[in-house]
């Protein structure tokens, strides 16, 4: 749960209203921007109870990663409460789909996302990778990764007025012919990207068993699978 100026807005799938460059949720004429990194921190922390109160509209970039984030929560620490936690289980295949971007999840016994990447950018290229999801390595292998632009793109964004908390601290710029910092990981980008997806699926309120493939989707396919995901004839929902 969101409170933003006072406003309660569910951090739920239903409550999404705009996925350019990140996820935002609202209600009314109110909204929290940009919840996906502080979404998945709260997942790879194994939360699904909290009350986030937000100065202002959006939710600080930090370092653009979920890491600290994680390591905030880990200072304070976690209360285990007496409710039970809800858990999905895939029945059956689902595919979402945008041209030659996708998603398609199918059964499994655990959580993983696997992303694959593809940029026509000599920086980038084609990049893969899979996470099988355990809380503690999300919080070493994932939550570092760094939101990522690249350079042509900046201009567009300022003139739409996104990303206004974005900087050299807190975001990878990509030039043709070199990056704005070093990597924590060589393949930092795309881990970014799973990133991402974990925030956004963490929308669903509880855990989730499923194995999840990506190409080049990003939040609006995102949101969209978990949209699908919460549909009881998709999913086997229960409380455990």
């Amino acid at each position: 749960m969101f409170i933003a100026n006072g406003v309660e807005i569910p951090g739920a799938v239903r409550s999404v209203v705009d996925t350019a460059r990140g996820t935002s949720v609202g209600a009314g004429g109110d909204r929290v921007m940009t919840i996906e990194h502080l979404m998945a921190a709260l997942r790879g922390c194994g939360i699904d109870n909290a009350r986030v109160e937000v100065a202002g509209s959006e939710i600080p970039a930090l370092d653009g990663s979920a890491r600290p984030f994680v390591e905030a929560i880990a200072a304070v620490g976690i209360e285990r409460q007496g409710a039970s936690r809800r858990k999905y289980v895939l029945r059956e295949p689902v595919l979402v789909r945008n041209g030659d971007s996708f998603i398609i999840a199918v059964p499994s016994d655990a959580f993983s996302v696997s992303y694959v990447m593809r940029y026509d950018h000599p920086m980038i290229g084609a990049q893969a990778f899979t996470f099988t999801f355990h809380e503690e390595d999300f919080r070493k292998e994932i939550a570092p990764a760094r939101t990522f632009v690249i350079y042509e793109e900046v201009e567009q964004l300022i003139s739409q007025r996104l990303a206004r908390g974005g900087s050299l601290e807190n975001t990878i710029v990509v030039w043709q012919d070199h990056l704005s910092c070093d990597l924590r990981f060589p393949d930092e980008l795309v881990r970014h990207k799973a990133l991402d997806m974990i925030g956004d699926l963490a929308l669903l309120g509880g855990t989730l068993r499923a194995e999840v493939v990506a190409v080049k989707s990003g939040h609006s396919l995102n949101v969209e699978l978990a949209g699908r995901l919460s549909e009881p004839r998709v999913c086997e929902g229960w409380e455990d």
